[in-house]
């Protein structure tokens, strides 16, 4: 019997440039392809290429009649098929030629695997901001299967799923910032008894740079809060942990005390002298991460390094404001999901090089203060 693959393609601009490489993929011998393209725009107006390939058998388009989100779009095209196995691709990805032959093949070596996981390149930095976003991780991430056999989790821009074991699990629509593919790979991973999807370094796709290279505010902002919503959700709640405040809980908690201190008519100086101190502990510790991980001394990508790392943890820290969570402050995921409880306040060199900074800042401040 010939093993069957869904590719899963969710959309809102339905951009040929991508969306033609993709449908015209060269199928594994032995197995039968499915294209699924779910365009989440109901005015979205199809190109005629993209129209006339919707003919195919093995090509399905689907326009959702409102607009649905990422979350219920993909769950929409893994609904529509019926393949052995299910491949989500982004709909900004241009995939290497191989890219079917390469699961194909490690679906015949490991057809009881929970799923595989390919690498999605971006190309290289072209400004400060995306210099930021490669120091950061937060590009690199997508390239975890180039360095890790196996993992609990990644991003969905180029993930395989065996459709038996995934069984009825979906994306939930309520994560609709970010995070989605974290919750259901992880939860399909623990549900498979905390089985790893295996890494395929060789079924590349490549992603452009959001934007062009523009500031990624929003983007890293909505990162943060959708990793806080998805802490508050099983597995995931298992594998969180409280950890020492990062700059911005910090300069909220200083703001609390700088309040308290006019209201009680206390001196407000070594309030202050903390607040400066944490501020640029901060921006000297992302600088020297910029020297060691980026190989630049530019003041210009530690400032971006600085402004992404903060934005995020924002929007980390406003998904728990905004509900008025205070037992969140501090609150961290585990995204190793090594083991559940992780141990609480661990430290790593760039936590103690922070605060090694902030104790000298902190004198050298109050002597100038004095002085």
């Amino acid at each position: 019997m010939a093993n069957s693959i869904d590719i899963i393609i969710p959309s809102f601009r339905l951009d040929e440039r991508y969306l033609l490489p993709m449908l015209n993929l060269t199928p594994p011998e032995g197995f039968i392809i499915n294209y699924y393209v779910v365009a989440d725009n109901p005015k979205v107006k199809v190109p005629d290429s993209i129209q006339q390939l919707s003919g195919r058998n093995d090509v399905h388009l689907l326009i959702n009649e409102q607009n649905l989100g990422f979350s219920r779009t993909r769950n929409k095209g893994i609904d529509a098929g019926q393949g052995h196995w299910i491949l989500l691709l982004d709909d900004d990805v241009t995939p290497e030629k191989n890219l079917l032959q390469a699961y194909a093949q490690e679906i015949s070596l490991q057809p009881e695997a929970i799923g595989f996981v390919g690498v999605t390149e971006f190309p290289p930095p072209i400004n400060t901001v995306t210099q930021a976003l490669q120091i950061t991780g937060v590009s690199t991430h997508f390239q975890r299967a180039r360095h890790e056999p196996e993992m609990y989790w990644s991003a969905t821009a180029n993930v395989m799923l065996n459709r038996s074991k995934l069984g009825n699990r979906r994306f939930l629509p309520e994560l609709t910032k970010s995070t989605e593919d974290m919750e259901l790979l992880f939860r399909n991973a623990q549900a498979n008894h905390l089985q790893k999807y295996q890494a395929v370094p060789n079924a590349i796709v490549h992603h452009p740079w959001w934007g062009n290279g523009r500031i990624q505010t929003r983007r890293l902002f909505l990162y943060g809060e959708g990793a806080g919503e998805a802490a508050r959700l099983l597995p995931i709640q298992l594998y969180t942990h409280y950890d020492f405040t990062n700059t911005l809980e910090t300069l909220l908690l200083l703001t609390v005390a700088l309040l308290l201190a006019f209201i009680g008519g206390w001196s407000p100086k070594w309030v202050l002298i903390m607040a400066i101190a944490q501020a640029l502990a901060e921006f000297t510790t992302n600088y020297y991460r910029t020297i060691k991980i980026g190989h630049t001394y530019s003041l210009n990508v530690a400032w971006q390094v600085t402004l992404h790392k903060n934005v995020m943890e924002a929007g980390r820290l406003w998904s728990w404001l905004r509900l008025g969570r205070i037992q969140e402050l501090g609150l961290r995921t585990d995204g190793s999901f090594h083991k559940p409880h992780p141990q609480a306040f661990r430290l790593n060199r760039w936590k103690i090089i922070k605060l090694i900074i902030f104790l000298l800042l902190v004198m050298a401040i109050s002597l100038i203060y004095t002085s």
